[in-house]
């Protein structure tokens, strides 16, 4: 049998990796992006996202005071970069750990009691119990606001850790499998440089295969963004699915390129 013939025989074996390459690489990234607190605080937080949110929590705010207050001229209300920040990394903590809810309206009121309590001791006074009575009455009203802006969000992640258990569970049983068709693979062709060339033709198929999963899953979000979420907070939610976008265009580029020198640098092993 030649070695050509021996290449067409495995066809269905390299889709088979090709596949299983694809979902290990595409829910790696979603680990390591998406899912992981840490990444998410740091594309949230970045100065364009920090701006957008403190814009939009302030003008809120600026809402609720003139509604609940006779002076619309409460400065602790007014949110800095620094706070929001604050308020970003404990959100995001409190969302990817076991609370099922969304947290940010606790968060953004718990920073104004802080600022509201520090300014009362600069003028002297000891109101810290009536400042913990008001920030309390306005939790409810706080949480709704949250709610109406970003609710659809909240449906999705709020069963992230069975999210996350679930793709590593599958991510282990892809890799088995690959593991087991690479061994299975090498095998039948004989020759260590036609199955690293087959390798690449794997990572190849893998890259187109990612291209157009991704292609597949961005737009759908960027309908659900722009049909279901306040236009202000749309913006940041923008710039978070492009930050994360762009990671996983870096890594398909990497696997492309990566496996067409390797496809390359063996070709003269095909025949």
């Amino acid at each position: 049998m030649s070695k050509s013939l021996s290449y067409n025989r495995h066809g269905f074996t390299l889709v088979l990796l090709s596949v299983c390459l694809m979902v290990i690489v595409f829910l790696g990234i979603t680990l390591s992006t998406v899912l992981n607190s840490n990444y998410v605080k740091k594309v949230v937080s970045s100065d364009t996202n920090v701006t957008l949110i403190k814009n939009y929590t302030n003008q809120r705010l600026g809402r609720l005071v003139n509604s609940y207050s006779a002076s619309s001229d409460l400065s602790s209300v007014n949110l800095t970069d620094k706070d929001v920040k604050k308020i970003i990394n404990t959100s995001v903590d409190e969302v990817y750990g076991d609370d099922s809810k969304l947290t940010i309206g606790n968060a953004i009121l718990a920073t104004i009691s802080t600022k509201l309590k520090k300014e009362a001791q600069q003028y002297g006074l000891n109101i810290d119990s009536e400042i913990d009575t008001v920030i309390s009455s306005n939790e409810s009203i706080m949480n709704q606001i949250i709610d109406n802006d970003l609710g659809p969000i909240e449906q999705v992640i709020e069963q992230i850790q069975t999210i996350k258990k679930l793709i590593k569970v599958v991510m282990i049983a892809a890799g088995i499998i690959f593991v087991l068709l690479a061994l299975r693979l090498r095998a039948k062709v004989g020759s260590n440089m036609l199955f690293f060339h087959h390798l690449g033709t794997v990572g190849i198929c893998t890259s187109i295969l990612l291209a157009l999963l991704l292609a597949g899953t961005y737009y759908p979000l960027q309908d659900l963004i722009v049909s279901n979420i306040d236009y202000n907070i749309r913006d940041v939610l923008y710039n978070v699915l492009n930050g994360i976008l762009l990671s996983y265009i870096s890594i398909i580029f990497m696997v492309f390129i990566v496996s067409l020198v390797e496809w390359g640098s063996t070709t003269k092993y095909k025949y």
